[in-house]
């Protein structure tokens, strides 16, 4: 019987040291999401004439992939590409490139939850919009919090996870300088959005270990 018992603990321990988040181990991964919430967009000529439009919901979609290095039990660094594309309105794409940071606190077997936090740079593209009839190129940052994301790994090699209620936040900006009628005009074309929802912004992703 005691040897049966010990036997049965080896076993379990090794199920669990398989599936548990070890300093060392890497991931890569590919994740969809949808969002929705106001986008400000804001446009200044020579300093002086200015006008501001804001924009309500929308239907935002976004693909990425991101790597990632545990650089201690249940910690881990990466880096986050994406590729975003909201259908409505001006129609503008973006890419982000941001660094990220998660901890995994261990739910149940296989189970964690993985709250995370990324800051990095962004680029956009928007299309002719009502403040100018121009399409613009912009940079900027872009940053998010995920405070309500969990991963599901039911083997060694793969992990499943969600993320629901993020805050995402871009800011992009762009200036324009030409002459007409020997008179320089200064265009500077701005635009800041906020996402946060409790369903609407949702993300699910899908990670290989190794």
């Amino acid at each position: 019987m005691k040897r049966t018992l010990l036997t049965l603990v080896a076993i379990a321990s090794m199920v669990f040291s398989a599936s548990a988040q070890q300093k060392g181990e890497q991931t890569l991964g590919i994740n969809l999401g949808y969002n929705t919430g106001k986008t400000t967009s804001k446009i200044t000529v020579n300093d002086q004439q200015s006008d501001s439009m804001t924009v309500l919901g929308g239907d935002n979609l976004s693909v990425g992939v991101e790597y990632g290095y545990f650089v201690a039990n249940n910690l881990r660094i990466g880096g986050h590409i994406g590729y975003g594309y909201t259908a409505d309105g001006s129609k503008s794409h973006s890419l982000t490139i941001t660094p990220n940071i998660a901890y995994y606190v261990r739910l149940a077997d296989n189970f964690y939850y993985t709250p995370n936090f990324a800051i990095g740079f962004g680029l956009g593209t928007t299309g002719k919009s009502e403040l100018t009839d121009e399409s613009f190129t912009m940079c900027g940052f872009a940053t998010e919090l995920q405070p309500f994301a969990v991963e599901f790994r039911p083997t060694k090699k793969f992990a499943m996870s969600v993320s629901l209620c993020s805050l995402q936040y871009a800011y992009l900006a762009d200036s324009d300088t030409e002459e007409i009628l020997n008179q320089k005009i200064n265009t500077k074309v701005s635009s800041s959005g906020l996402n946060f929802n409790l369903l609407a912004n949702a993300q699910v992703g899908f990670k290989l270990y190794f």
